[in-house]
């Protein structure tokens, strides 16, 4: 053990005269643990929330959606998903789609939805979009009736089970005694669970075939829906496809179909972290206030250890050493504490989340390599403040130190 590390611990050890101090330094350690356990709570938080909205986003639609500016949709949609197979290497799959308002009629009960045809064969449900009950089967149950799929929020709003029938009411432009709404009736063969609450609420599904004949959309579609096999390659992708089709095709990414969902999540990711760094700063100024007490109750002993020969740079490392003992005390626990409640919170889900959000739990992704930053700043900031006490202790003269009293 170097000379200067052992004056160190000796001189942060807890004494009973010194119990101010003591206390004091654990206020230190308590203060760094707290700063680094947020830091990594936080932005695990946040990462998870970025990455759930957009893994459950892209269960609900896709990478990138095309539409058409014309009012009618978008014409010979297979010869479409062929070009678009064979243009782009990067495009994984290309599935057509009909999306309409209407309304749903179960019993006495009325709810405007969103009306969306899609084709059996696409099996769009998976573990994010998961059928909780019945099956995922758009089929006719019989020879008169078509199967329906309804999200789970609005199946318990409206008290529909599997196997129940509803009607859908579904209009071409203002309704009128000249232009009824067509009326189809449904079975429900499934309920579905994306997770992202609003949509369950609205979002129900049909064959695409029975979607064109509601909608009197003859063999258009609303649009495709395109997945790409890097997510990275989104926004290039969606640029391919705007030089590849032109007018009158629109081409959008999922970035920018539920922007509302990613900017609240970008909201959410810049201002928190800087707001707690701000705690490990204030550590930073508890570890200054820390050594200068240390400092004024320890200048007898500088006075001592110069006049026997220790140089200012002894002294500056005597004091640096114990504001990262403090540093490292407070990172150690830090780490393990907020890990821990990464770890808790996926394991027991100790926290869950009200209606007003888009999920039910708190998503948590835990990064090592986030938590190995965390502590890297948080050493760096600590030993900025373990320096200015240590630098003013190494400028004490010798005869005025032991002379303090």
């Amino acid at each position: 053990m170097s000379f200067r590390l052992f004056v160190a611990k000796k001189f942060i050890s807890p004494k009973k005269e010194s119990g101010f101090i003591t206390f004091i330094t654990l206020i230190s350690i308590i203060g760094v643990s707290i700063g680094v356990a947020s830091l990594i709570v936080a932005v695990s938080v946040l990462t998870g929330f970025e990455r759930e909205i957009t893994e459950r986003a892209v269960s609900l639609s896709s990478h990138v959606q095309i539409t058409s500016f014309k009012r009618e949709g978008i014409k010979d949609y297979k010869a479409l998903i062929e070009f678009i197979s064979d243009s782009l290497r990067e495009v994984q799959s290309t599935v057509p789609y009909v999306q309409k308002e209407a309304v749903l009629k179960f019993k006495v009960k009325t709810e405007g939805i969103i009306v969306k045809g899609i084709r059996n064969q696409d099996n769009i449900f998976n573990s994010r979009r998961q059928i909780i009950s019945g099956s995922s089967e758009l089929k006719a149950t019989d020879s008169a009736t078509m199967g329906i799929i309804i999200g789970n929020k609005l199946a318990s709003k409206l008290g529909i089970t599997s196997g129940d029938k509803v009607f859908i009411l579904a209009t071409n432009g203002i309704p009128s005694p000249v232009n009824t709404p067509n009326i189809k009736q449904f079975r429900v063969t499934g309920i579905y669970e994306s997770g992202l609450r609003e949509y369950d609420d609205v979002l129900l599904y049909i064959d695409l075939t029975t979607a064109q004949k509601l909608f009197e959309m003859g063999n258009n579609i609303t649009g495709l829906e395109l997945m790409v096999k890097d997510i990275n390659r989104i926004d290039v992708v969606n640029e391919q496809v705007k030089k590849l089709l032109g007018y009158p095709y629109n081409s959008r990414t999922i970035f920018k179909i539920y922007k509302g969902l990613f900017t609240w999540v970008e909201l959410q990711k810049k201002p928190i972290p800087v707001i707690i760094g701000l705690i490990i700063i204030v550590a930073a100024f508890n570890i200054i206030g820390t050594l200068l007490m240390i400092v004024l109750e320890k200048t007898r002993e500088i006075g001592i250890l110069k006049t026997l020969g220790s140089t200012g740079k002894d002294i500056i490392g005597i004091f640096s050493y114990q504001g990262m003992l403090i540093a490292v005390t407070g990172i150690i626990i830090g780490n393990i504490l907020g890990y821990g409640l990464c770890v808790l919170q996926l394991k027991y889900n100790i926290i869950s989340l009200p209606e007003i959000y888009f999920m039910s739990k708190v998503p948590i992704i835990i990064n090592w390599e986030i938590g190995l930053i965390i502590t890297i700043i948080t050493t760096a900031v600590c030993f900025l403040a373990a320096f200015i006490p240590s630098y003013l202790a190494s400028k004490l003269k010798p005869v005025t130190a032991i002379r303090f009293n």
